[in-house]
């Protein structure tokens, strides 16, 4: 944390505790006043000088006056809890005047606390409660909705397309050159990964789409990358910068590169469950003998080598520290990309929510904890790119998921069969939306396998 940032990461912890002990308390008692108290106070230093302080949401970050906060600065619980609360408000940003005395703040805190967000317009609303009460120091910017453009739309998925599909092309060449020889087809590889992350953080829902892609060809190169998608949604929401997002991409593409060695014959031969076992330590030696070049590669050779180790101890091979963040993270991705995946022992994948509960009964013993927590909630019980079948007979593909935690199984949809329902192909609807006049309530009946509906993986690919 830098001295620059400070005055932000205080303000918003302090807005973050205030909301919470309003929450529990109530404007009146002792600890909600001291900590309106305090936040005036931190709101007067976060303007340094100017006359307001804005902490405003963009995508799914949280900024203060512009800024995107990190988890490493105010906390993740902080930053979900707000970014989430404005989201659900149809909050843009809130603009607080520099001089804000604490009976605004309360008086903003106690109806943003109270405000029904179930009920249509509730930015509208909320304002409408902060100026019928006088208060001129708080202002609020609504989130702007607006039609998606469908060339914008269809130009940016066409890039994610290319951008995927190029990260496949390297990867299949890096694996193809024995023991990383070809430090061009490497390079390839690392841009391809960097350019993976660009295109996640302008279009995060057109990427994570791709990792739906279910073909019958299930290599090792189609895991690893969707396990580096499935790594950046948890890294993007920790906070992680540009930089630290490229370094995890890279370690979850190559998390599993060991499988690719070839172990030198042994006498008598080595039992099955042990080459398994042993495929970590061959791509960390391959990993590391890259690594003395480049960073990125020693952080990918760590995750390889740790990426079986067990959050609470055990797992492969023996180690007697913790797990490395980055390796904890690929550790989960890892699991549930398998998981959701068929394979030859298992045809039939488990839906995502089936994965996150299997995940959740190996919380704090294979799994970190909180950074379980996180990655649930980040791709929901239907995560985007999905196939669900709803209450009324239609099939629909998950566009965007919900930005209320409470209502993950609502989440935006896209018809792409219209079966027994009333509403035409291509026809989008936002499940946590009140159905219109004369509309039926729908709901998910189950998610539905990619083979049902479509005959081809290039099929699907044209519906996302």
């Amino acid at each position: 944390m830098t001295p620059e940032t400070r005055p932000y990461s205080r303000l918003v912890g302090s807005l973050f505790g205030t909301l919470k002990l309003l929450q529990m308390y109530g404007a009146r008692h002792d600890a909600s006043a001291d900590a309106l108290d305090n936040l005036a106070a931190a709101i007067r230093d976060a303007a340094a000088g100017e006359d307001e302080v804005s902490v405003a949401v963009r995508g799914s970050r949280l900024q203060v006056n512009g800024r995107a906060m990190r988890a490493a600065e105010c906390g993740n619980l902080a930053l979900a809890f707000l970014s989430e609360e404005w989201t659900r408000r149809g909050l843009r940003g809130v603009r607080f005047a520099a001089t804000v005395p604490a009976s605004d703040l309360a008086t903003f805190g106690t109806a943003f606390l109270d405000l029904d967000t179930n009920r249509p317009q509730p930015a509208e609303r909320l304002h409408a409660a902060v100026a019928t009460a006088g208060v001129d120091t708080i202002k609020l910017e609504p989130r702007e909705e607006k039609a998606e453009d469908p060339v914008a739309l269809e130009d940016r998925r066409e890039l994610a397309m290319r951008t995927y599909l190029r990260g496949l092309r390297a990867f299949k060449a890096v694996l193809r050159c024995e023991g990383f020889a070809d430090r061009t087809r490497l390079r390839r590889a690392r841009r391809a990964v960097q350019g993976l992350v660009d295109r996640f953080l302008e279009d995060e829902s057109a990427v994570l789409a791709l990792a739906q892609i279910r073909g019958h060809d299930l290599k090792l190169f189609h895991h690893s990358l969707h396990v580096c998608i499935y790594s950046l949604v948890l890294g993007q929401r920790l906070g992680m910068n540009r930089r630290q997002l490229g370094t995890l991409g890279l370690g979850a593409l190559f998390h599993d590169v060991g499988k690719t060695v070839t172990p030198p014959p042994r006498t008598p031969p080595t039992p099955a469950l042990d080459e398994v076992r042993e495929h970590p330590v061959r791509g960390a030696r391959l990993l590391f003998e890259e690594g003395s070049t480049h960073e990125g590669m020693l952080k990918a050779a760590i995750a390889a080598y740790e990426h079986h180790v067990h959050f609470g101890g055990g797992g492969f091979p023996a180690i007697d520290h913790a797990p490395h963040l980055v390796s904890r993270i690929i550790a989960i991705a890892d699991c549930y990309e398998a998981l959701t995946s068929p394979r030859e022992y298992r045809p039939e994948p488990y839906s995502s929510a089936e994965a996150i509960h299997i995940l959740h009964a190996k919380s704090g013993s294979l799994f970190d904890p909180l950074l379980l927590r996180v990655f649930a909630g980040a791709i929901g019980a239907y995560p985007v790119g999905c196939l669900v079948e709803l209450s009324t007979g239609e099939v629909a593909l998950v566009t965007e998921a919900s930005k209320d935690p409470k209502r993950g199984r609502e989440p935006k949809v896209r018809i792409v069969r219209t079966g027994g329902g009333i509403l035409p192909r291509e026809a989008a609807l936002d499940l946590a939306a009140p159905p219109g006049e004369g509309e039926p309530t729908r709901t998910i009946l189950r998610q539905v396998p990619q083979e049902e509906i479509f005959g081809t993986a290039g099929e699907f690919v044209s519906a996302i």
